[in-house]
């Protein structure tokens, strides 16, 4: 029973570990079964073909990321959210403006 107890435990911290490594290392699979979370796809509003696909190519995208570490948020922001803004029917059209402020350092220094 001694030699059971007798290993090494080494904690790492999370942004250190890419899913590629876990997948390696450890086996796990990517589940891409329809059933898996029932209870998050029930009673949903059907979608078109092409939303279907256009959703299948953002998931395809935030796995690689995912795979691929680090994962970034304005990364992610433009592999994810973007698409999904494009999606929800025109919400970046003309009725929408975005405005930047530009950042100045060292401002008023001489």
């Amino acid at each position: 029973m001694d030699e059971l107890l007798n290993f090494m435990v080494e904690t790492i911290h999370a942004r250190n570990v890419a899913l590629n490594d876990l997948e390696t290392n450890f086996k796990i699979e990517w589940v891409e079964d329809d059933q898996f979370f029932r209870e998050w796809q029930d009673d949903l509003p059907e979608i078109s073909d092409y939303e279907k696909q256009r959703l299948d190519r953002v998931k395809a995208s935030y796995r690689n990321l995912l795979k691929h570490p680090p994962l970034l948020e304005n990364t992610v922001k433009m592999v994810v959210l973007s698409p999904f803004l494009d999606l929800a029917s025109g919400f970046l059209s003309g009725s929408f403006s975005c405005y930047f402020r530009k950042i100045c350092r060292n401002c008023g220094r001489r």
